[in-house]
């Protein structure tokens, strides 16, 4: 079976294949960030959301340079990683770049992490160089020591102890003419990114240079509206095209935020932190074109909707991390009139998307004009190759059919960072994404839940986030979060929910609505509890194990 119109395949044994890439990747991260920053030159790079300071692209370049240089004099150079700890602001990115381009090894945390698991990562990778802020400092002095490691600390400030970023943004011998070193093999690993830490703790994910550029190549140049599009739509020639979203460098998707603007010359806002009230402040000033939100914070941004707030501006939404109920996606479509509702689903491990749906790809136009397909992830991207696998027997099977998601692809990672991951593949080499999906007779896939947040009740498989989505159903519940909770038969369905301000209702009627709309076996058996927030990851995911903790230890 096929579809020519989206250019996929399928085989008798329900093996789904897409073409190769339209353009592959000749150059290292370095030498295409150097080449497009200096091609958009005069273009605006960012913009500090609180301040509304700018920088074009040859400023953030020149200061690349220049880090660049200063890293080489400290015997930077080819293997050696460098980490980022550090919230975002307008310099944030230059070490970002300025790995690149001596040919290191890029690996982030996040400042907000507890001690133990900066811990962990930084014994992981075991970093030559940390840029960091000032208030995580004294935490990794702590850490460095515990597990002995002489990385030098590069303060985003004042220090009496550390060197001062500043120093590295001095003028250099050589800036003139400077190019990026050469990458002789695009396979290598230019990034290390972890994996989420919803399950267990991150392990790093290492990123080619081929893999990265290419993914940005297989979906930026397809899902960017062209400037004139744009422009006639903004009516304001003065703006630049502006993205909007909240992640750190830490996150892949904030490393494609970068990488894809140097790509299309367009400029990102730089946010520290998300606010719902104040993200509505930024859409008036800013008028961003893209906003790329947690589901979270789409929900509180939602939440907060200010009716004198002009949003013609916004031409794609797209809610990244996890899944949204398909209630806050019409909501979305009806609060921003002119945008194309992104759709796309992916794992750090193939560094972007494995499904997708575009704005200017006629073919995914229809199947997104469908109210009935408001919740797909999108159909194949290029490159790739995917089975749905049945979890008990292993058996591929076809489509309407949940199963776990297998894939082939250009784009796999290079293995976990000093860690085995055979077990991630199978025999036959497929990458095990962990996920529940399934797809229809359009090749449309939709994304059930991950394994291992999915349980069983007397043998029937359990799917938390379809009981999430009906408790989103109700008028009441801002935030609805479910958990197993372990009992003779298998584990009972458990509702944690969040109210929204000014409701008040029992947590009996929230069950007793439930009930009445799914099957026996789904029914929430373990209750409904009213808690008044949710603990998240640093990428705005719901920590289920660490609730799931809090009420069987009694604090919920």
């Amino acid at each position: 079976m096929a579809n020519p119109s989206l250019n996929i395949t399928m085989s008798e044994d329900n093996i789904i294949t897409t073409p190769d890439v339209a353009i592959k990747p000749t150059q290292s991260m370095g030498w295409f960030m150097f080449t497009n920053m200096k091609k958009h030159k005069d273009n605006i790079a960012q913009i500090d959301a609180k301040t509304g300071q700018k920088d074009t692209f040859g400023q953030l370049l020149q200061r690349s340079i220049r880090t660049a240089l200063h890293m080489s004099d400290r015997k930077i150079s080819r293997g050696d990683v460098i980490t980022l700890c550090t919230r975002n602001h307008l310099n944030a990115a230059v070490p970002y770049i300025a790995t690149q381009f001596v040919g290191a090894v890029i690996g982030s945390i996040d400042p907000s992490f507890s001690e133990q698991e900066m811990n962990h990562l930084l014994n992981t990778i075991r970093s030559k160089m940390i840029f960091a802020i000032p208030e995580s400092v004294p935490v990794l002095e702590k850490v460095l020591q515990e597990i002995s490691l002489d990385a030098e600390i590069v303060v985003f400030g004042q220090s009496d102890k550390h060197t001062e970023f500043s120093d590295f943004l001095k003028p250099h011998v050589g800036e003139e003419g400077y190019e990026p070193v050469k990458i002789d093999n695009l396979k290598d690993t230019a990034v290390i990114h972890f994996s989420s830490g919803t399950t267990g703790l991150p392990k790093g994910i290492c990123i080619s240079h081929y893999t990265f550029i290419g993914q940005m190549i297989n979906s930026r140049f397809i899902d960017t509206p062209n400037d004139t599009y744009v422009k006639n739509v903004t009516k304001d020639i003065s703006l630049p095209l502006t993205h909007l979203g909240y992640t750190s460098l830490y996150w892949v998707s904030a490393g494609a935020m970068l990488i894809g603007s140097t790509i299309t010359g367009h400029c990102r806002l730089v946010c520290e932190t998300f606010d719902g009230p104040e993200f509505w402040n930024y859409i008036q000033k800013y008028k961003p074109c893209f906003v790329m939100l947690t589901p979270v914070q789409a929900i509180e941004a939602l939440a907060n909707v200010r009716k004198d707030v002009d949003v013609q501006c916004v031409l794609n939404f797209t809610v990244i991390g996890s899944s949204i109920s398909k209630e806050y996606l019409f909501k979305v479509l009806e609060t921003f009139p002119n945008a194309h509702l992104g759709a796309g689903y992916g794992q750090t491990e193939v560094c972007g998307p494995l499904t997708m749906l575009v704005p200017n790809d006629k073919h995914h136009a229809v199947l997104r004009a469908n109210p009935d397909k408001i919740e797909t992830a999108g159909v194949p991207v290029r490159g790739t190759s995917y089975k749905v696998v049945d979890t008990d027997t292993e058996k591929t099977v076809g489509f309407n059919q949940p199963g776990e998601l297998r894939v082939k692809s250009t784009f796999v990672m290079n293995g976990y960072y000093n860690k085995d991951c055979s077990d991630t593949f199978d025999e036959d080499g497929w990458l095990k994404t962990g996920d529940i999906v399934y797809y229809d007779e359009d090749f449309c896939f939709y994304v059930v839940d991950r394994i291992k947040e999915a349980f069983k009740y007397q043998g029937w498989f359990i799917a938390p986030t379809v009981l999430e989505n009906e408790l989103m159903n109700h008028p009441a519940v801002k935030i609805a979060v479910v958990v197993g909770i372990p009992k003779d038969d298998g584990h009972h369905p458990m509702g944690l929910v969040v109210l929204k301000d000014g409701f008040r209702v029992r947590e009996e009627e929230i069950e007793k609505f439930v009930e009445e709309r799914v099957s026996e076996r789904q029914r929430l058996r373990a209750g409904v509890k009213f808690i008044e927030s949710v603990p998240l990851t640093v990428t705005g995911k719901v920590m289920r194990r660490k609730l799931k903790q809090m009420v069987l230890e009694g604090k919920i």
